[in-house]
């Protein structure tokens, strides 16, 4: 059976069996950049950031295929394939991480393409490319930093879901703490299921409240006053999982600031 499905960049409708396997054959032409508004006024002019072309303009960006992120109205279940952190020492102490993912754009929406994990002091712990189940169709490279020939450099030897999450899960108890930004997007991209988690996105909330949400790259500018994601060639995971654990410490000592006083 096929299911229709809706471009997330150009808003076309498109068709791709339950598999991932495409059935509609068609040229995507759409912005890759965001529509901002380029003055003060309440309705003022706005634009893409991509290209300067005003809301109604054709796309400047072309891929070969429609895509789409893989989320549907109401459960996203059943949850086949997901895992949960099993518990572990009974210590009393907690281990902290910083993860970030990586995804491209499969049959299937969004997948996993790379994973990196960083202790509390920024060390880099884990950093896999992983294998999609279904045939990358767009490397997403512009935000991925994942291009094709990081795939076929490695040959056979990138890892599987399945292996990265068995990696996880015995470097991640289920009392650990994970830190990161939308976290809510790597844990399903990881099918991991882990209750305890801080996001900066929250703890750094947007003023206007949700659904809107701050980047990862603002953050890093207003309170660590550095630039991250600078690269023309897309996100480093390890980058920005260093960058998740920095404004939390940042976020601690400002809060504790009048304690330690």
């Amino acid at each position: 059976p096929s299911e229709e499905k809706r471009c997330c960049r150009c808003g076309r409708g498109f068709f791709v069996t339950v598999d991932g396997e495409y059935l509609t054959h068609e040229q995507c032409v759409f912005h890759w950049g965001k529509l901002q508004r380029v003055d003060c006024l309440p309705f003022g002019r706005v634009e893409f950031s991509c290209c300067g072309g005003d809301a109604g303009s054709r796309g400047c960006t072309t891929n070969r295929l429609h895509v789409w992120y893989g989320l549907q109205t109401g459960l996203n279940g059943p949850f086949e394939g997901f895992v949960a952190t099993r518990p572990g020492a009974t210590d009393g102490k907690r281990q902290i991480f910083g993860l970030d993912c990586e995804m491209c754009f499969t049959g299937r929406g969004l997948e996993l393409c790379k994973v990196s994990v960083v202790a509390s002091d920024g060390r880099l712990l884990y950093e896999r490319l992983v294998r999609p189940e279904c045939q990358i169709v767009d490397y997403n490279t512009r935000f991925s930093g994942i291009s094709e020939q990081d795939f076929t450099a490695r040959g056979q030897k990138v890892p599987t879901l399945k292996e990265v999450q068995q990696d996880l899960l015995k470097m991640i108890s289920a009392e650990a703490i994970l830190v990161g930004h939308g976290l809510e997007n790597d844990l399903r991209a990881l099918k991991i299921i882990h209750r305890n988690i801080i996001d900066t996105s929250v703890v750094f909330p947007h003023t206007s409240g949700l659904p809107f949400r701050r980047s990862l790259k603002s953050l890093a500018k207003t309170f660590l006053k550095r630039d991250i994601q600078t690269a023309t060639t897309g996100h480093d995971s390890l980058e920005d999982s260093r960058a998740c654990i920095e404004l939390m410490l940042w976020r601690v000592r400002k809060d504790f600031r009048p304690l330690i006083r």
